[in-house]
């Protein structure tokens, strides 16, 4: 099939590009850096596209000859200034995208959301019957409602298939995600045991469950893709053993690190900080509402590769880019594999 990718840039997108690829597909990307997309995919994609999700011209144009559409696009910022921005990009490339891949009578729609999207803290666990969710800021509401539009599209019969990825992790990242900066500040040598956990997918098994999705036949349907969840506690065991490092933890409350993270987020204007903390990430951090994959493996045949492994494979791959230095790599480090 020929499919067109938006988002096909990003972490999750350049992982879904090149399994498609893998898999015999040919890929059509729109894009706003052409440049970009160039220098990641050389010429194993010549079909690039250049134009904004929120255009239904630019996207009418894009979709021309294409017998499926992959959306994984969206503008993530957590800015109050951006906020209106955010809500009003991600919604309308939403309807641009999804809602004219089904008017061109798309054989195969997927559209790439995420936990946030079905995200309730008072829920036992969450899985494909979920509702749609409770974020009150403007990406989580943005999330929210592109989530009901595309439901509505499935109510109407159309052949779309929704994913949630939770906390995604792996090598190769063209950025540096949100999870990966979270595993940077573990690295650090300090710890914060707080409540929970988190839940974490290698993004190679979240590109097989998308190639899946457009090869095998099955009814529209939402599939999590909840990986493995592990608490605080255990990651920080986890990490000291793989790495040979000893971690100090440092026990703190939920409590207090959502307070920490509404400081960190009315300083964000004056100070130049890269830290993972903000009161969102908090919630989720302090109070995570596991992810239940069952639907998924069953439908997709995917089982999801070990934690571990996707953690040795993402802290060598930080190494090796210099977002960590060999001694936070320890026994993991490229030097240490070298002797």
């Amino acid at each position: 099939m020929k499919v067109l990718v938006t988002g096909g840039t990003g972490f999750i997108g350049t992982h879904t590009c090149r399994a498609l690829l893998d898999a015999g597909h040919t890929v059509k990307l729109f894009v706003r850096n052409k440049e970009k997309a160039k220098k990641l995919f050389g010429g194993s994609i010549r079909s690039i596209v250049v134009g904004d999700i929120d255009n239904a011209a630019d996207v009418k144009k894009a979709m021309r000859g294409c017998d499926a559409t992959v959306h994984m696009a969206a503008m993530v910022s957590t800015s109050k200034d951006d906020a209106e921005k955010v809500y009003e990009t991600n919604v309308s490339a939403a309807r641009n995208v999804l809602g004219q891949a089904a008017e061109a009578g798309c054989k195969k729609i997927i559209h790439v959301s995420s936990v946030t999207a079905i995200y309730d803290p008072k829920a036992k666990t969450l899985n494909h019957k979920s509702p749609p969710g409770v974020a009150k800021n403007a990406y989580g509401r943005s999330k929210v409602d592109c989530e009901k539009y595309a439901r509505s599209l499935q109510e109407q019969g159309a052949p779309l298939h929704i994913t949630y990825p939770a906390s995604v992790i792996g090598p190769d990242d063209p950025g540096l995600t949100e999870p990966h900066e979270g595993l940077i500040a573990n690295l650090i040598g300090l710890g914060l045991d707080m409540p929970s956990g988190v839940q974490y997918v290698d993004v190679r098994d979240v590109a097989i469950a998308h190639v899946a999705l457009l090869n095998r036949r099955l009814k529209p349907g939402r599939y999590p893709l909840g990986g493995h969840f592990v608490s605080w506690k255990d990651l920080y065991a986890i990490l000291q053993r793989l790495t040979g490092r000893n971690l100090v933890m440092l026990p703190v409350s939920g409590l207090s690190m959502r307070l920490l993270g509404r400081t960190l987020d009315a300083l964000k204007p004056l100070v130049d900080s890269h830290t993972p903390i903000s009161h969102e990430a908090m919630v989720y951090a302090t109070n995570w509402v596991k992810l239940e994959n069952s639907k998924t493996e069953k439908d997709l045949g995917l089982t999801f590769r070990p934690f571990e492994q996707s953690l040795v494979e993402a802290i060598r791959w930080l190494e090796q880019e210099n977002y960590i230095t060999r001694t936070q790599a320890g026994l993991l480090s490229r030097h240490n594999m070298n002797m």
